[in-house]
């Protein structure tokens, strides 16, 4: 081949590789309609239903055992009164027509290792322990006043006004709301036992051992469930002329 034929030949396949175009590979109808090859997806909005029949409801939560309710000591005065004026099932006009028995409705309550009590008609309410303020020139069993309901009483430390040797709090303290005439006042007390009921037949005069102002405080013994409760005299305690 000559040198004029070799030039010929090398423009043809110079012009060929330029003129080439690159083909795009046929485009197979499934994926023209948007369908991919290999497995379908379901749609978003589309979900598989779980199954349920293997799912056990929660345990529900086990109720808690009820509190012991709070203790109300103006329940416990009301719901004595009614347990005294029903006397388990005996009715106080039942008493008065067979013996003419009188019969006096007590508060109990505890100062120091006694135990006291005073006519439930002589109190007014019982409260728990509040934050009192202190007065100048009182007495030393006078811990300061309060205001109850826009009413201000003076509040009577009971173990000085009995001469007892101060205790420390329990938490059972409550002060006992008293009548003193048109006025009120309040004692504070180490704990509220119980409403009683006793005969007033068994209520005995002070010991001729007590002597002066101890005297004067107490209004007689009286006995329940064998045990001796002091029945205070409220006019002479609540008195402040009285030291």
């Amino acid at each position: 081949m000559n040198l004029s034929e070799i030039r010929k030949k090398a423009q043809q396949e110079k012009t060929g590789s330029a003129g080439v175009s690159v083909s795009t590979p046929a485009i197979a109808p499934a994926e023209v309609a948007g369908i991919a090859a290999g497995p379908v997806e379901a749609p978003l909005g589309d979900f598989v239903k779980p199954d349920f029949a293997e799912a056990r409801p929660a345990p529900l939560p086990s109720p808690e055992a009820p509190s012991a309710p709070a203790f109300d000591p103006l329940a416990l005065l009301l719901a004595g009164r009614a347990i005294a004026r029903s006397d388990a099932g005996m009715q106080t006009a039942d008493l008065i027509e067979n013996d003419g028995e009188d019969f006096q409705e007590l508060l109990c309550f505890r100062v120091a290792k006694e135990k006291y009590g005073v006519n439930i008609m002589e109190i007014k309410e019982i409260i728990k322990p509040r934050e009192v303020t202190e007065v100048p020139r009182v007495p030393p069993y006078v811990s300061g006043v309060l205001s109850l309901r826009g009413i201000i009483i003076p509040v009577f430390n009971m173990h000085k006004r009995l001469g007892h040797a101060v205790a420390e709090d329990s938490g059972k303290e409550r002060i006992i709301v008293m009548k003193k005439g048109e006025e009120f006042c309040g004692v504070m007390v180490d704990e509220v036992i119980q409403v009683v009921r006793i005969s007033s037949a068994t209520i005995e005069p002070p010991p001729a051992v007590l002597d002066g102002i101890d005297r004067d405080f107490v209004g007689g013994i009286g006995r329940f469930d064998g045990q001796m409760l002091i029945l205070l005299n409220l006019g002479k305690v609540l008195d402040l002329n009285l030291f």
